[in-house]
């Protein structure tokens, strides 16, 4: 499915495009052709870039630039539809609105057809643009997997053995039995283990199901930018393949 992740946004793009031209004509915009809608929109990217990176310089209070995150880009459109497109200012903020609300759907059915979680995506997606703190999304992914951990711990109740009962000399000798049998031979095998517990994988073979159903195997290289980089032997060569650690189901390593 991933793809089709550029196709399916180009046509969530075009499909935008043309219920925005569709809405200007019928709000009587002098230029509604999807050239000059287009036209309008590397005008709104632009001014938007310019005027954010203002705010991000001069802004010092966190929850003015979010605002000023989603002033900027509707004050842009407006502007654009009323000059470019030679709009009145009713017709300009109504095609605004209708602008978003259409982008919005275009992006929940692109996401949903390429089978990716929606909540996590669009998440991932107001962390991209700066309107959702990443440290504490982290910091929730981790709670939640910590809570899970939690849940997989076995309660295990104190049991008064034997050696305890015994004098130092012998219980010494059993510890020591105890220590030459822990060193022995464990056959190596798949074993399950937490996303969060990841790091201690570096290095290993391990082997992940997607959310999607896709089983991936090969050895973990390194963990980057939230992100597994696997190398896995394809093709007589090594290919290296960067998987999100938000689209992991199940994890294994091999040891």
């Amino acid at each position: 499915m991933e793809m089709l992740t550029l196709p399916l946004s180009v046509a969530a793009f075009a499909a935008t495009l043309w219920v925005t031209s569709f809405f200007a004509r019928l709000l009587h915009a002098k230029k509604a052709d999807m050239a000059w809608i287009a036209l309008s929109w590397l005008v709104v990217l632009i001014l938007s870039i310019a005027m954010l990176a203002g705010i991000k310089i001069l802004a010092v209070d966190k929850y003015l630039e979010v605002v000023g995150m989603i002033f900027v880009p509707f004050l842009s459109f407006t502007l654009a539809y009323k000059i470019v497109n030679k709009m009145n200012w009713a017709a300009a903020i109504t095609t605004n609105v209708i602008t978003v609300a259409v982008g919005v759907i275009a992006v929940v059915l692109t996401i949903i057809s390429l089978g990716k979680p929606l909540e996590r995506t669009l998440t991932e997606l107001a962390t991209t643009v700066g309107l959702v703190d990443e440290l504490a999304i982290d910091n929730t992914e981790v709670s939640e997997l910590d809570a899970v951990d939690e849940m997989e711990e076995e309660i295990i109740d104190p049991v008064l053995r034997d050696a305890d009962l015994l004098g130092s000399t012998v219980a010494t000798a059993l510890k020591n039995q105890e220590k030459r049998a822990s060193k022995s031979y464990v056959e190596p095998k798949f074993r399950l283990i937490s996303v969060r517990s990841a790091r201690g994988a570096v290095g290993y073979k391990i082997r992940l199901l997607k959310n999607n159903g896709k089983v991936i195997e090969g050895a973990l290289s390194k963990i980057r930018n939230g992100e597994l980089i696997i190398k896995q032997n394809l093709y007589g060569g090594i290919a290296t393949t960067p998987i999100s650690i938000n689209t992991v189901k199940k994890l294994e390593v091999y040891r």
